[in-house]
């Protein structure tokens, strides 16, 4: 069995690990050789096929719906070259907009996202209840074209008939780490749109300008105009860009300027603004303004509330800091920022949970959507707030704390093993609803914590929304192919093998590094959510390098295989694994029919990956060269020779650091601007956060990813061993030039 087989073997040996894996039905479309993303309701296909062709034309009939128009030539033009005829023709395309097109939804909001395809031999009609769901099925028919030739498609005779089984279908774009470029959210928004995603939780905090305290925006944040444009391209795709401001807690990018110094629950802490104090909810409100006012339109407010691990701490607060008292804080907090949203006709969103007592969830207005109701709430909770007439949204966290790529598949993480996050994301609405839920939505949460691209999250964000669309369909092993083949193109090669090879090469960079070494670069954390002065420590995460020889006889005490053996010999099996992920991405580029950018930076990723597999294998060749020479007897100058050898296998991980980290960073930046850089005449100023330690969080730029090997400390290994090299080699009267070897310098 060669290699390629073997790991897709692999992975569908994964996939049928439960009995929900086990299950091999496919949908009729499928079967048929056709994918929709979401899967639909209701599929009706007769044996026929018929090809669509530059000849075909659009009839609207005065459809009101300019943008919806615009928007269908535009995308079957990007997709797939076509350019629909301008004239009429015989065979037609045609857009209609018919109330009941779909009948028997009970739901209005589900109703209003309904549409009905049919599709004979020389016309196709594509009818919505509303426009909406006139869009949404423009966004099936594209997908559900398969090119076959030059500006020709191949569709199936039929009817389909499709309506979401919940009205909000959420994602989450977090930003605190990083800043995208406006045309790459554009993109993101065009993405979002075809796979019917309807609302995005933009996670703000200092990347917008805050006319009122322009001194919270970072450099180069968004602009007032910035945002309404955004805001506009995401209503024309019936997307709701919903702002969601961390506070009073996650506060650190406001607090660590020294105007709002005081305004801290304690003044240990920048985690959370006191919220008892009337200039700190004023300067909170003014916030929750000026994004009003940046998303002109827009239905909902996230107001976050999310970890107030210190809600009534503060000493100005009347009422004794207790586990009552603070729940009632928090509860406090809500009602007011509740009343003021609604009086700007914003509903709102938030986290309904910790510090919250679950006999005080009846406190809170019912009229707060909660947005996180996950796995970690109780039955209990779930039936207390659908009794308290909440509604919820399905939490899937598709990434947490992971470095470089997310946890999609069943592995061990952190010791413990998991099932993954798309069988997480598969099961949490049945969970949710047996829980007692009153479900409306789904939240697909992708946090930047570890500063992952966003290109890596889209399988996760869709997932999410699949299940969100169609609850009970398809099977796990479909949704994954027909993500593929949705978002990578029909006639793209298969790219499964890539995103688990991807994962694993990430659990060994999160996994080398040794995680016990108390931090000398940040503080002591003010506390945890357990309370003050709890679970403070932080730590440096890197390796040891081998140990130096003695000058006089170079003799060594070797432990670097010793400490790292499992390390080394994990990485020696990666590493050829990784030379098949970087040959297949590399020549899927060229091959994938669309979203090429999103291989270049998985591609970048496979290489950083690859970096750290060889920098574990050649720091144990070093020292395989050290402790060679130690052994060398009445030969010193081939003992110096070893010794030059590991000096040069130094320079060459730190030259292939500076290459990789060249062409990593010039592709990051391709749709990013550069993290923490300083623009005019404002300075990013860079403070950690005193709760939170965020991998990403840890340098001030994107180097934050090689801080780990910053610390290892190569570079003046290096330069310590040189300094050995030239000692012994003056000791024994050794000229180095004689040995004819490249200058230690280079």
């Amino acid at each position: 069995m060669n290699t390629f087989l073997r790991h897709i073997t692999y992975l569908l040996a994964f996939l049928s690990m439960t009995a929900i894996y086990g299950q091999s039905k496919i949908t009729d479309l499928r079967s048929a050789g056709y994918s929709i993303y979401p899967s639909p309701q209701i599929v009706d296909l007769k044996k026929e096929n018929i090809t669509i062709d530059n000849s075909w034309s659009i009839s609207t009939k005065n459809l009101p719906a300019k943008n919806t128009i615009t928007n269908f030539v535009q995308r079957a033009k990007e997709l797939y070259g076509i350019s629909f005829s301008d004239s009429k023709s015989t065979n037609q395309i045609t857009l209609r907009i018919k109330k009941d097109a779909v009948g028997g939804i009970l739901n209005k909001a589900n109703s209003k996202q309904a549409y009905k395809i049919t599709i004979n031999s020389d016309n196709v009609l594509i009818e919505g209840n509303e426009e909406i769901g006139l869009f949404y099925g423009i966004q099936s028919f594209l997908q559900l074209a398969k090119p076959i030739s030059r500006n020709t498609l191949q569709l199936p005779v039929g009817t389909i008939t499709d309506w979401p089984d919940l009205e909000l279908r959420f994602i989450h774009w977090d930003t605190k780490h990083h800043r995208d470029k406006i045309e790459t959210l554009k993109r993101y928004i065009d993405w979002s749109a075809y796979f019917k995603i309807n609302a995005i939780a933009f996670e703000i905090e200092d990347k917008y300008e805050y006319p009122t305290h322009p001194i919270i925006g970072g450099p180069n944040a968004f602009s007032k105009e910035e945002m309404h444009e955004l805001t506009r391209y995401a209503q024309d795709r019936f997307i709701q860009l919903v702002p969601n401001v961390q506070a009073p807690a996650h506060m650190a990018f406001v607090l660590k300027h020294e105007e709002f110094d005081h305004l801290k629950a304690d003044d240990e802490s920048n985690f959370q603004a006191c919220m008892c104090d009337e200039e700190a909810m004023e300067l909170i409100f003014d916030m929750y303004q000026d994004m009003i006012d940046a998303t002109p339109g827009v239905d909902y407010f996230f107001v976050s509330t999310d970890e107030i691990y210190y809600a009534g701490i503060c000493n100005k607060c009347k009422d004794e800091y207790t586990v009552e008292n603070r729940s009632l804080t928090w509860v406090k907090y809500l009602e007011r920022v509740t009343k003021w949203m609604e009086e700007r006709n914003r509903k709102v969103i938030a986290w309904i949970e910790y510090p919250l007592l679950p006999e005080h969830i009846s406190k809170v207005p019912n009229s707060v959507i909660d947005a996180i109701m996950g796995p970690h709430k109780s039955p209990i909770w779930a039936h207390n707030e659908s009794k308290a007439g909440i509604e919820q949204l399905s939490y899937s966290p598709i990434q947490g704390a992971e470095f470089l790529f997310p946890n999609y598949f069943a592995t061990n993480y952190r010791n413990k093993e998991i099932d993954g996050r798309l069988q997480d994301t598969y099961m949490d609405i049945k969970n949710r609803e047996a829980d007692g839920a009153c479900l409306i939505g789904t939240f697909a949460a992708a946090w930047d914590d570890s500063g992952l691209h966003n290109e890596t999250f889209w399988l996760g964000w869709a997932t999410v929304t699949q299940y969100g669309w169609t609850k009970n369909t398809p099977t796990l092993q479909q949704n994954l192919t027909d993500f593929m083949d949705v978002f990578y193109g029909f006639d793209s090669p298969d790219m499964a093998q890539a995103y688990s090879l991807l994962q694993e090469g990430a659990r060994f960079y999160e996994n080398l590094w040794d995680n016990d070494i108390v931090s000398v670069e940040r503080p002591t954390s003010y506390g945890n959510s357990k309370g003050k002065g709890i679970g403070g420590e932080n730590y440096d995460l890197q390796i040891q390098t081998p140990p130096l020889p003695s000058v006089t006889d170079l003799s060594i005490t070797p432990n670097f295989r010793l400490k790292y053996d499992s390390k080394i010999n994990e990485a020696t099996v990666l590493l050829k694994k990784n030379e098949l992920l970087m040959l297949q991405l590399m020549r899927n580029i060229t091959r994938v029919r669309h979203n090429t950018y999103n291989l270049e930076v998985l591609l970048s990723i496979a290489s950083l990956q690859r970096h750290t597999m060889n920098t574990v294998i050649n720091l144990a060749k070093i020292e395989d060269y050290l402790v060679a020479a130690s052994k060398v007897k009445g030969d010193n100058s081939a003992a110096l020779g070893l010794l030059v050898e590991a000096h040069k296998l130094s320079g060459k991980i730190l030259k292939e650091q500076n290459n990789m980290w060249e062409d990593f960073v010039s592709t990051w930046e391709k749709s990013r601007l550069t993290k923490g850089k300083d623009y005019e005449d404002k300075k990013f100023v860079h403070v950690f956060d005193d709760v939170k330690d965020h991998f990403a969080d840890r340098r001030k730029g994107l180097e934050f990813m090689l801080a780990p090997f910053e610390r290892t400390g190569i570079q003046e290994w290096q330069k310590q061993l040189e300094i050995t090299i030239k000692e012994y080699a003056q000791s024994k009267n050794i000229p180095i030039k004689a040995l004819e070897l490249e200058r230690l310098e280079d």
